[in-house]
């Protein structure tokens, strides 16, 4: 009886299938990098402990002790098991990638409305540089000229409204200490006086720019001047009227180019399968018991560090302003090489006022070339528009203006009475605008912006 032998495969067939297994798991690989982010709340969650700042010398900067120890970016300090940092930490990170690369020149548009429903429409161009080539020198005062040094120089101008045409702005910013303060140093170029008016320091709550936010929310607070604590977890489904990847961008330009490696969640997908975010609500309250705020409660992204709202109360525990809902895109190439976090969108709205707007962001570039010469008074009086206005659709009628951002009423906490003090005829409003646009198959700022969505409203 004739017996047959089995074949052995060829070496060829097995390098084959070893190399089909290889391509499979480095598909299957890839592709779980891009998994979306675990669920791990249903909404808002509040801690029974607040999760305070780490205030023994071995958590503190030894040379400078108002300084969390870095280096920065930070490795998870686990004040607790199953939460990775402090609120201190992750205010200066949010910090970091609020001022995104360090050369940046770009545009917008922000409508804004008052109590009266009157509308004032701005364009502005902006060129912005940052001293310094990482964030731990400036932590630890490496810069030029140490403490006082320059933080930041800012050059702004205005288009519109008509009447403003040319107004223009320099600011020049400086990394502080306890004890060692120097005021921000601002230079304005009112077009229809044909002069510099040289204002430092002023009010920290006086408004910046005519918006409705303060001088300290347009980039003056210091870190170091607050205690933290993270008193819950949320879930954003919505930022800035925007959903989805909308608000901070494709996650995977997130993972393949994370802004800060070796932090915690560096390099995963923040949306969770809902396509919703998950932050770490930190509440910050100013060590000057004078300051004019009472607290403010931040939402920090958990795994970007990305501040996506922000919540200002008052010394009686009564909501004053939010000072920002803020939408993102991460442009890859890190702080020196042409990247950062840019803006998208950005709602503010003072509530004891009833003064808001939302503001478009256009056109970011990042790592751009910008003279030192640019910074200067007499920059200031040439009225100079470096680049294009933005083709968009403006607001022009207060019904055609964004709804409020939402107040959130369901999310019940200590933290947030105040949420209910506003007062009756604001909340009617804010209806009001949310009906309108529910009408309209509910607001899209960018189709209106583009012009792509909301034809019929004429």
């Amino acid at each position: 009886m004739k017996t047959t032998r089995k074949k052995r495969p060829s070496i060829w067939a097995m390098s084959l299938t070893c190399l089909l297994a290889t391509a499979w798991a480095g598909l299957a690989l890839a592709a779980d990098k891009y998994a979306p982010a675990p669920s791990t709340i249903k909404g808002w969650t509040e801690y029974a402990e607040p999760v305070r700042d780490l205030r023994d010398p071995a958590h503190r900067n030894p040379k400078y002790p108002w300084m969390p120890k870095g280096p920065f970016p930070f490795k998870p300090s686990w004040p607790r098991k199953d939460v990775p940092y402090t609120g201190e930490e992750l205010l200066w990170m949010r910090d970091y990638g609020f001022w995104g690369g360090q050369t940046q020149d770009y545009a917008g548009y922000s409508p804004s409305a008052n109590k009266r429903g009157l509308i004032v429409s701005k364009n502005f161009y902006i060129q912005r540089t940052h001293y310094w080539d990482n964030y731990d020198q400036l932590m630890n005062y490496e810069t030029q000229g140490g403490m006082n040094g320059i933080f930041q120089k800012v050059f702004t101008i205005l288009d519109n409204p008509p009447e403003n045409r040319g107004f223009a702005q320099l600011t020049v910013k400086y990394n502080n200490a306890p004890g060692k303060w120097k005021d921000p140093d601002r230079y304005n170029y009112i077009p229809s006086l044909r002069r510099v008016r040289r204002s430092a320091g002023g009010d920290r709550q006086d408004d910046s720019l005519g918006y409705p936010l303060s001088n300290d929310d347009n980039g003056e607070r210091q870190w170091w001047e607050y205690t933290y604590e993270i008193v819950a977890e949320d879930v954003l489904c919505e930022v800035g009227s925007a959903k989805g990847q909308a608000i901070l961008g494709d996650p995977k330009v997130i993972v393949d180019s994370p802004y800060m490696p070796g932090t915690w969640g560096a390099g995963e997908n923040p949306y969770r399968q809902d396509g919703c975010l998950e932050a770490w609500v930190v509440k910050a309250t100013h060590k000057d018991p004078d300051y004019y705020l009472g607290y403010l409660l931040y939402w920090i992204e958990k795994r970007t560090k990305m501040e996506l709202r922000c919540e200002q109360y008052d010394h009686y525990g009564e909501l004053w302003r939010i000072d920002f809902e803020t939408t993102w895109r991460l442009y890859p190439g890190g702080f020196k090489g042409g990247g950062g976090w840019g803006r998208q969108l950005l709602y503010s709205i003072d509530y004891k006022r009833d003064f808001w707007g939302l503001y478009w962001y256009m056109d970011w570039i990042f790592g751009a070339k910008i003279p030192e010469s640019k910074y200067s008074t007499g920059e200031l009086t040439k009225e100079f528009f470096w680049r294009e206005p933005k083709k968009f659709r403006a607001i022009t009628k207060f019904e055609y203006m964004p709804p409020y951002p939402p107040l959130y009423e369901e999310k019940v906490s200590k933290y947030r009475k105040g949420v209910a003090q506003i007062e009756p005829a604001v909340k009617k409003k804010m209806k009001e605008r949310n009906d309108f646009w529910a009408r309209h198959g509910g607001y899209d700022p960018w189709g209106w912006a583009q012009q792509t969505k909301f034809k019929d409203v004429k």
